[in-house]
Formats: structure tokens, C-alpha cells, sequence
């Protein structure tokens, strides 16, 4: 216990411990191999052979969806086997090699298609143990009440968004200049940097910390309870593999199964937390008042999904990318995303924070944050429906990323604050939880959506998103005083 106390007292890394230190540097590498994935990998999915694998833009886009559908998802099993199996340290270990393994085998032109489809796999497994794990370690190394904490949070979200403004510019470049697999081998070489760093310092820096899971399977079951979880995820990866070799799955009906379900699974989880006997009457009520809430980010998520996907491919196909002479990557477009992502927060928090109490209920919130990711994809059909046959000005999609963006920063932590008012005493944390998978459900939605898209159908596509998510805003908006009285009314 001296040496916990010990190492949270520390100050060596600009005032904090050191093992935010390393946490920091594990955050930006992780940071950039995401960036190397959001940015390019769709485009290493159209790309004819040997350059990339020849997938059709349909396909590629509903791939990027499922992608991101199921990290969010495996991210949710990752934080259950981080707190009850494996502790934050290991899973944390275990994710950065997954990380590393993934990303080598995306940087083998040998392997192909199998390298491709064996990485998501890899990267998946990486996220089914990690989950929170970085969140939870960070959390770990202050005393409750320590100021410090806050401020090293807002570090490593930088971090990650300051990789994401650099990473596409350079491993865009490098794709254009020495092919995609060259990319994936600078996401590997970060990744393990990370893992170095992490095994050169972790057990001076953390010290016993996050050695052991907070809420442990009993001994006697925790073997039983390890080998059924590996024994499920090899049956159910064998089926998989044998129904594609079978040809009874393909990439569109898989991509629907996996989607259908990802629609499903955060009902019911929100079922059984508002019937449990251990959330009271009163519990139940608030939480009622959280759904429109929750459809918001769904909503959102399905807009933002269409940047790594549909918006990807009119990315490079068609956007005039020529800026004084020079050809920009389409790669590139994701920092300007990251660049507002920053700003952008850094101005709301301070808008938030000089309002103080009079500033806006969450309803109020997510409704006007709502309407502005409707915006983007309805601003989007514009230049869709004036193209006569050319390649349109970028202007259209740096004021999309604009729109969404500013969107992003007044509904993000508007929603997680809102989970967090009406958690029922119980389920504290499992409410986050349950709001997280708002994201996997907009990135689910996505890719169904996908199977309506097909191209000269741009103008209905994204005026029907934009049209549906802005009726949500409108609707929160207009009841935001009723809903805020619903989450907050039944505390009298």
C-alpha cells in the first residue's frame, strides 16, 4: 500500500506520475495506428491488385462499418474480461501485442486478402481484452479527490486526436509514394513502441498497480470460466469461416447479421438494467428519460460513419484534390476532422465553464448538437445534385467535418454526463456501457444503410440521413424541458 501511495504522489512526468508517462506514449502510438486504419485502409480495400485487394466501393464501405461496429462491441466484452479475468495491466499488454500482430500482418503484400481478414480479427480479439484498460490504469494512479486526474485525462484524449491530425498526412503520403503496405508497417513499427515502452517501465512505474482484476471470477470458476470464453470465440470463428467458405455468408449478409444484432444488443441490456430488482421505481423513471438521448448518438454515429466509408471513397474519386500543384492524399481530409475535433472542444468546454449553471440541460444539448450532424450529410447532397460529370471543390467537405464536428463537441460529453445523472446506484459503471454502445449501434446502421447506397443515388441517400437525424433533434428539442424533468424530477 506505501508503494501505491508512492507512486501516485509522484510527480515525475510534468507534474503527474510516471506512468502516465507511459501511458501518454502508449496513447499516441495506439492513436496513430487507429488513424492508419480510419484513413486508409478503405482505400487499400478498392485499390485493384497488386496495389490494394479489389473489393467494390459497396463492399469496402460496409467492410469499414463492420470494422468499427464490432471493435466498439468486442471493446464492451474487453472491459468484462479486463475487470473480472485478466486487470487492466494485462489486458492492456495483451491489447498492444494484438495491436502489433494486426497491423504486421495488414504490412505483408504475401498475405493478401487472408492478412487483411486475419488482422481485423487479431485487432478485435485485441479490443475484446483491453476494453477501458488505459482509462482504468490512468484512473488508478490518483488518490479520489486528486485534481490531477482530470487534467491527465484531457492528455491522452489530446494525444489520441494529435495523432490524428498528423498520421494521415504522413501515412497517406507514404501510401501514394511506396504503397499501402509501407503505411501499415509505420502503424506496426508504433505499435510496437508501445509495447516496448510498456515493458521496459511497467513494473517500475506501475508497481503493483492494476495487477489484479477489481471485480475477480471466483478461483474455483475461473479456469472453467476462461476456457468456455476461448472455447466460444474458436467455435463461433470456425462456423464463420466455414459458412464464407461454403458460400452460405458473403460480406453483405454478414455485414447484416452482425449489424441486426448490433441494433439489439444495447436494448436489451437497457431492459434488464430498468427491470432489475436492484434499480428502484424511481431509477427506472430517469432512466426513461435518457432514450431520446441515446437515439441522438445513435444518430450521430450513423452520420459520422460515413466519413470512414461512403464519403471516403467521393473522397478520393471525387474531390479535386490539387492545392499549388500538389496532389493532397484523400488520407489527409481525416485531420482536418481531428484538427476541429480539438478546437472545437477546447471552446465549448470553456463556453460550458463560463456558463456554468446557466448553461443548457443536456436535452437542450443533444437536440441542438443533433441537428448539426444532420447538417453535414444534408449540406453533402448539395454538390451531389449540381456535379454535371467533374471533380468537386474540397470546400464541400471541410465545411461537412465543420458542421459534424461542432456537432461532436456539444452532444460527446453532454451524453456521457447524462448517463452518468441517471445510472441507477447499481450500475454506475455499467451505464457507461450501455451508452457506449450507442456507437456501435450508429456504426451498425451504417452498415445497413450501405445496402441502399449505389452510385448517382448520393442525393436521396444523404438527404434521407440528414433528414431523419434532424426530425430527432427537432423532437429532443421541443421536449427537452419535458425529458429534462423525467431524468431529473423523480430525485424530489
Amino acid at each position: 500500500m506505501k508503494e501505491v501511495e508512492r507512486l501516485r504522489a509522484d510527480h515525475g512526468f510534468i507534474g503527474h506520475p510516471k506512468a502516465i508517462g507511459t501511458l501518454s506514449i502508449m496513447q499516441l502510438c495506439n492513436g496513430v495506428g487507429s488513424s492508419v486504419v480510419n484513413a486508409i485502409l478503405i482505400y487499400f480495400l478498392i485499390k485493384q491488385s497488386p496495389v490494394g485487394l479489389g473489393f467494390s466501393d459497396s463492399d469496402a464501405s460496409q467492410l469499414m462499418s463492420l470494422f468499427s461496429t464490432l471493435m466498439l462491441l468486442c471493446g464492451i466484452v474487453g472491459s468484462y474480461v479486463a475487470d473480472r479475468i485478466l486487470g487492466p495491466r494485462t489486458s492492456l499488454r495483451c491489447a498492444r501485442l494484438a495491436s502489433l500482430v494486426g497491423y504486421t500482418m495488414l504490412a505483408l503484400p504475401f498475405l493478401g486478402v487472408y492478412g487483411y481478414v486475419g488482422s481485423q480479427i487479431v485487432l478485435c480479439l485485441g479490443s475484446m481484452v483491453a476494453g477501458r484498460s488505459t482509462e482504468a490504469l490512468a484512473s488508478k494512479m490518483y488518490r479520489k479527490g486528486d485534481e490531477r486526474s482530470t487534467a491527465a485525462f484531457s492528455m491522452l484524449y489530446m494525444l489520441s486526436n494529435v495523432a490524428g491530425i498528423f498520421a494521415p498526412i504522413i501515412v497517406g503520403t507514404i501510401a501514394d509514394v511506396f504503397g499501402y503496405y509501407a503505411s501499415f508497417a509505420v502503424a506496426a513499427v508504433f505499435a510496437l513502441v508501445a509495447l516496448g515502452v510498456y515493458g521496459l517501465t511497467e513494473k517500475k512505474f506501475f508497481g503493483p498497480v492494476g495487477l489484479k482484476p477489481d471485480d475477480p471470477v471466483p478461483p474455483a470458476k475461473r479456469n472453467a470460466f476462461v476456457l468456455r470464453l476461448v472455447l466460444i470465440i474458436v467455435v463461433v470463428l470456425a462456423v464463420i469461416g466455414v459458412l464464407f467458405a461454403a458460400g452460405v455468408l458473403s460480406v453483405k449478409t454478414f455485414s447484416n447479421y452482425v449489424s441486426t444484432a448490433a441494433i439489439f444488443i444495447p436494448v436489451v441490456y437497457f431492459i434488464y438494467i430498468f427491470k432489475s430488482k436492484k434499480t428502484s421505481r424511481v431509477e427506472a423513471r430517469r432512466l426513461l428519460g435518457l432514450i431520446p438521448l441515446f437515439l441522438c448518438n445513435i444518430f450521430a454515429m450513423w452520420v459520422w460513419t460515413q466519413c470512414i466509408s461512403i464519403l471516403a471513397v467521393y473522397t478520393d474519386k471525387g474531390v479535386n484534390r490539387m492545392f499549388l500543384g500538389f496532389e493532397i492524399t484523400p488520407a489527409a481530409f481525416q485531420t482536418w476532422g481531428c484538427i476541429l475535433a480539438v478546437s472545437f472542444g477546447a471552446l465549448t468546454t470553456l463556453l460550458w465553464t463560463k456558463l456554468g449553471d446557466r448553461q443548457p440541460k443536456a436535452p437542450t444539448k443533444l437536440g441542438l448538437g443533433t441537428l448539426l450532424w444532420a447538417a453535414g450529410p444534408a449540406f453533402m447532397a448539395i454538390p451531389f445534385a449540381l456535379n454535371q460529370g467533374g471533380k468537386d471543390s474540397p470546400l464541400w467537405l471541410l465545411i461537412f467535418w465543420v458542421l459534424i464536428m461542432l456537432g461532436e463537441a456539444i452532444t460527446s460529453s453532454a451524453g456521457y454526463a447524462a448517463a452518468a445523472e441517471v445510472a441507477p446506484v447499481a450500475f454506475t459503471t455499467q451505464m457507461m456501457t450501455v451508452w457506449s454502445m450507442s456507437q456501435s449501434t450508429g456504426a451498425a446502421l451504417n452498415t445497413l444503410s450501405v445496402n441502399f447506397y449505389h452510385e448517382g443515388g448520393e442525393v436521396p441517400y444523404f438527404l434521407t440521413i440528414g433528414g431523419t437525424t434532424a426530425l430527432l433533434g427537432v423532437l429532443v428539442l421541443v421536449f427537452s424541458r419535458k425529458i429534462s424533468g423525467v431524468m431529473t424530477g423523480a430525485k424530489e
